[in-house]
């Protein structure tokens, strides 16, 4: 049982399932480009809604497990049978789906760790971060391969510790949903080593059990393959081929190279510094005080490893997100005890916990209402708006074309695109609506048209505050919708 009253830890919860439930609805959009391209378009290719030659070039390296894109798809055809076709609608879920996924190992995190934090104000720090973190809850929606596989990870590993009787089912059980992990995001081959090393040498699991264990990573990873083969209509081993791509011919270096030390560095200016101190110094405390800890042996492969591969991008360090709670306030209970809880009555330390909670809260607040992608309002304005054929001209870039590759499934088939020299001159085609995207107010039209505006990513309040006319020095995305002049009744 948990040391705190029932009702706290109730509301804790309850106000945790909110706060994920609005960042899902309110997080429209994807974090980075492999959240969308990789999976939603590649799911698309399924739902008729993409076509091959859209997909980016690793579908043509048939390198990307399918598991994520076959959970959208059947997320999408399950709710197609209400009669929601909307792709909005069904992005939402599927971020739910994620948050669900999220709440899960978060209650299983908890459930394991928290009898032994004897503290009530860590307890309490305890539950309040594993929801609240200020980045938990913005990460947790993203179905990206980073969240998904570290969120499923935790589940397995906590679920193992959970058992009280350990037996041959328990091994089997853990390894496969170690095994989905690694489908989902091969990476976590790492720590799932450092957890197989450790069940082999402090937990002394013995043969039996971890021939049981690698069994279930092995139907893990032979459902990965029956899954790709569904999916790209060929046997493949798709993990080999990621390697073969990334590391062997050294695509993934292409697209830039980092020092060791980047993602110290990044975590340092993307986590809001100086409180990012904390996150860093944490990890790397729990490494010195925890070193036979389960956690200190799954994360030091897994860092070590991305530490020397060259490409490297703060993202693909986001699986061990989940496990921040646990380190953070057990290297606080190390902390506390070595140098006395007297340390908490300390005014510098009162202030800097002040601090660090007000800002966390804020951010809370600030990312569970943010849109991902702001562009995704103008992709469902069109959408719900236009159904019938609509033209869109532009004389810049196409604002459904991204890393080299169309954002099909925010848009429909009967929306078309034009690049021109000049807007003021687009004469539209007969039966089909005029659409223009402008990155500036006050768009000039043939004389016999009239452009009406119908999108601006500029709310109209801000237009109050157009001092020194700074808005029409500032490029915003402007659609209007060019409507024939009729003339008065009078004139023939």
């Amino acid at each position: 049982m948990l040391n705190v009253k029932k009702i706290s830890t109730k509301w804790i919860y309850f106000i945790g399932v909110m706060v994920f439930i609005i960042t899902a609805w309110f997080s429209v959009g994807y974090n980075q480009f492999d959240e969308h391209f990789q999976i939603l378009e590649f799911a698309g290719l399924k739902l008729g809604i993409t076509e091959k030659a859209n997909l980016p070039w690793e579908y043509q390296c048939m390198m990307r497990p399918a598991l994520q894109p076959l959970v959208v798809y059947c997320i999408y055809k399950a709710i197609a049978v209400t009669g929601v076709t909307s792709p909005f609608i069904m992005a939402f879920f599927i971020r739910l789906f994620s948050a669900i996924l999220t709440l899960v190992s978060i209650h299983l995190v908890i459930r394991l760790y928290a009898p032994g934090i004897s503290n009530r104000k860590l307890l309490y720090a305890f539950l309040i971060l594993s929801f609240f973190l200020w980045f938990v809850p913005y990460n947790s929606v993203r179905f990206a391969s980073e969240t998904v596989a570290g969120r499923v990870f935790l589940i397995g590993l906590a679920w193992f510790f959970l058992r009280k009787k350990l037996n041959g089912f328990d091994y089997l059980i853990t390894g496969l949903l170690l095994g989905v992990s690694f489908i989902t995001r091969y990476q976590v081959a790492f720590m799932i080593l450092g957890f197989a090393a450790w069940l082999a040498f402090i937990q002394k699991a013995g043969f039996r059990n971890l021939l049981l264990f690698t069994t279930g990573i092995i139907l893990a990873t032979a459902l990965g393959v029956l899954i790709d083969r569904w999916y790209y209509g060929a046997w493949v081993i798709t993990s080999w081929n990621y390697f073969l791509q990334n590391i062997l011919l050294g695509k993934a270096s292409g697209f830039g190279i980092s020092p060791w030390w980047f993602y110290v560095e990044q975590t340092f200016m993307n986590a809001i510094p100086p409180l990012s101190l904390v996150y860093i110094l944490a990890v790397f405390l729990y490494f010195i005080y925890f070193p036979k800890d389960i956690l200190t042996w799954t994360m030091v492969p897994f860092l070590a490893m991305h530490f020397l591969i060259p490409h490297k991008e703060l993202r693909f360090i986001y699986p061990i997100i989940g496990f921040l709670p646990v380190m953070l306030i057990r290297v606080a209970g190390v902390i506390l005890q070595k140098k006395g809880f007297e340390v908490m009555g300390h005014r510098i330390t009162k202030i800097a916990v002040m601090l660090f909670w007000g800002v966390n809260f804020l951010m809370v607040v600030i990312l569970a209402f943010r849109p991902a992608d702001v562009q995704i309002a103008l992709f469902q304005k069109l959408w719900n708006d236009y159904p019938m054929p609509a033209r869109l001209y532009f004389t810049g870039d196409n604002p459904y074309y991204r890393a080299n590759a169309d954002i099909c499934f925010y848009k429909r088939k009967t929306l078309t695109f034009q690049h021109v020299d000049s807007l003021g001159m687009v004469i539209p085609p007969p039966d089909t609506i005029c659409l223009i995207l402008s990155d500036k107010p006050g768009l000039q039209a043939a004389s016999q048209f009239r452009p009406v505006l119908i999108f601006s990513t500029l709310p109209p309040w801000v237009r109050h505050f157009n001092v020194n006319h700074w808005i029409e020095r500032t490029s915003f995305w402007y659609i209007y919708e060019l409507r024939k002049i009729q003339p008065p009744n009078n004139i023939p």
